[in-house]
């Protein structure tokens, strides 16, 4: 199976998974506001925006931080998240965004956050931790650990689904999460 053929099957599971939610254009909504962050930090830092993508599960962007300090890339790395967190809690603060529909906003908001928390390479949460690691470590060192961790981190969470779905009869979305994040570092690590 190549990478466009996992994208397709990635984003149509995606959409009916959210097609069963009350609210589903409100993901797709957080989606911009997180890829928006991402766009504002880049441009406030100086990084040059190469092009909007659609991914394996998730829109991105693409952008040269090259030229930036590596503090400036963990901020472009990390806008998206705060943006979701900023979004979600205005609306938590403000009385008048109470209803069923905005706390799913809220809810979608702050699930996008914490999910690109993750240190998967292919997450925010380890573009992040890398450009940190590059601060006092060499390129080939802050990849090595980069990747191990991103590894590491794909198979808990898919320990955590299995457990779950066992102990608790979960849904499963936990469980394609992980197995679409582990095939899209086994395509980026066939490409290095």
């Amino acid at each position: 199976m190549n990478k466009e053929t996992l994208a397709f099957f990635a984003l149509l599971f995606t959409m009916m998974s959210i097609s069963g939610s009350p609210y589903p254009y409100m993901l797709i909504i957080a989606y911009l506001i997180h890829e928006l962050g991402h766009l504002f930090f880049a441009s406030l830092v100086g990084a040059k925006i190469e092009k909007f993508k659609l991914s394996t599960f998730h829109l991105s962007l693409s952008y040269d931080c090259s030229k930036i300090t590596y503090g400036k890339e963990i901020l472009v790395c990390l806008g998206g998240i705060i943006f979701n967190l900023i979004t979600a809690g205005i609306l938590w603060l403000i009385p008048a965004f109470r209803g069923e529909a905005c706390q799913f906003f809220v809810i979608c908001n702050l699930s996008l956050a914490l999910m690109n928390l993750y240190p998967v390479s292919i997450l925010d949460g380890a573009g992040a931790l890398k450009a940190l690691m590059l601060i006092k470590l060499r390129q080939d060192l802050a990849e090595k650990i980069s990747n191990t961790v991103s590894i590491i981190a794909v198979f808990a969470m898919w320990l955590l689904s299995i457990y779950l779905q066992l102990a608790f009869s979960s849904n499963l979305s936990l469980f394609f999460i992980s197995v679409l994040l582990l095939m899209e570092l086994c395509f980026s690590f066939k490409n290095i």
